[in-house]
């Protein structure tokens, strides 16, 4: 039997999110073979994906003296240690870029390489930021790496020149066996564009609220931003200053709610710069969401010929894409029907099953 050792960084950090959704999948996903068992590396988490399983330690217990999220990640490091310090599997996978283990382990580890954001848009993050050092520093030490595009991949390469024979690009898969009929989520508008997701500076929300403010007014529409925190103070006066802050609105949506917001939707505009993958893309198309997607990195992997592209730099260009799919109906039922068929490319079983072929290879 093949024992995998993960750690709790994505689900120290993470309620909700990619990053932890992904290794809760490669979990689930383990857990049906005979031949694989796996240390989950976590004694308490709040995050969403995990919130059905069993811990070393019951939540009830931990709960009251853990609310904070810094009290969990310091805890969840010490019990990975722990973990790792025993030594008893024969790969480890971490979750995220902190060095902590490097020192501990002695199996092979294999490291997902997510983007190459904080590498592309340094300006973007604080000086004090040190994903880029941790990241460089298990770079160099991992045994094997995965990438979940080719434009990731090609941008490992690039930065950090590894050679082919240890990358394996996989992308992600999409479970649309959690895809139920939603029938009771309220949705604060009946005609509205779609933004997901956090609003970091590369994410391009102030251009794309530029973008679409005119459409708002002009075809008395709305605007519905999904995930993040509530809106800031600036981005609340910018709101104000394009006239539209009764038309948008920024809510936390549950997995249930946001499959809701996507069926409903004239369309989910994803305006990024830069993405390593760009999930939320097969989150429209299994909801039959018309896309408008940013031209860069790795959206025309996933996006095919089912989405509608725009220049992200360009509001001109963000404003004539989007005005057209609310215009043209015919245009974005057609982009519905081949999000479908885009969305078979990317099986959550065939992710799943690459990933286990990986660990098998390198021990």
């Amino acid at each position: 039997m093949i024992k995998i050792q993960f750690d709790h960084q994505a689900f120290s950090m993470q309620h909700f999110g990619g990053i932890s959704r992904y290794f809760a999948n490669i979990q689930k996903h383990l857990s049906q073979y005979d031949s694989f068992s796996f240390n989950k590396g976590v004694l308490f988490t709040n995050n969403n994906y995990l919130k059905d399983q069993k811990f070393p330690v019951p939540h009830a217990f931990l709960k009251p003296w853990y609310k904070k999220d810094k009290k969990i990640y310091k805890l969840n490091e010490k019990y990975a240690k722990y973990c790792l310090n025993k030594h008893d599997y024969d790969v480890f996978h971490p979750t995220y870029y902190d060095p902590y283990f490097l020192d501990i382990v002695k199996a092979p580890f294999v490291l997902t390489v997510h983007d190459f954001i904080h590498e592309k848009f340094p300006e973007y993050f604080p000086n004090t930021d040190s994903t880029v050092h941790n990241k460089r520093l298990l770079i160099e030490k991992a045994t094997h790496f995965i990438t979940i595009s080719e434009s990731t991949k090609n941008d490992l390469q690039k930065i950090y020149n590894i050679p082919d024979s240890r990358i394996s690009m996989i992308y992600h898969g999409y479970d649309t066996s959690t895809d139920l009929l939603i029938n009771d989520t309220k949705i604060p508008y009946s005609n509205y564009v779609l933004f997901v997701g956090d609003r970091w500076a590369y994410k391009n929300f102030f251009r794309w609220l530029t973008a679409i403010a005119p459409l708002l007014i002009k075809y008395d529409i709305n605007a519905v931003c999904a995930g993040g925190k509530s809106f800031s103070s600036t981005e609340l006066e910018f709101i104000k200053r394009l006239g539209i802050t009764n038309k948008i609105s920024q809510l936390q949506a549950s997995e249930a709610e946001l499959k809701a917001l996507y069926r409903n939707a004239l369309l989910f505009v994803y305006p990024s710069l830069y993405e390593g993958f760009g999930l939320p893309i097969l989150e429209a198309f299994a909801n039959g969401c018309p896309v408008a997607v940013s031209n860069t990195s790795c959206f025309k992997e996933v996006g095919g010929d089912a989405v509608s592209y725009f220049d992200p730099y360009s509001v001109y260009s963000m404003t004539s894409v989007i005005e057209g799919l609310i215009l043209h109906t015919d245009n974005a039922n057609k982009l519905r029907v081949a999000g479908k068929g885009q969305l078979e490319k990317f099986t959550m079983q065939n992710c799943m099953e690459q990933t286990v072929n990986v660990y098998q290879s390198i021990i």
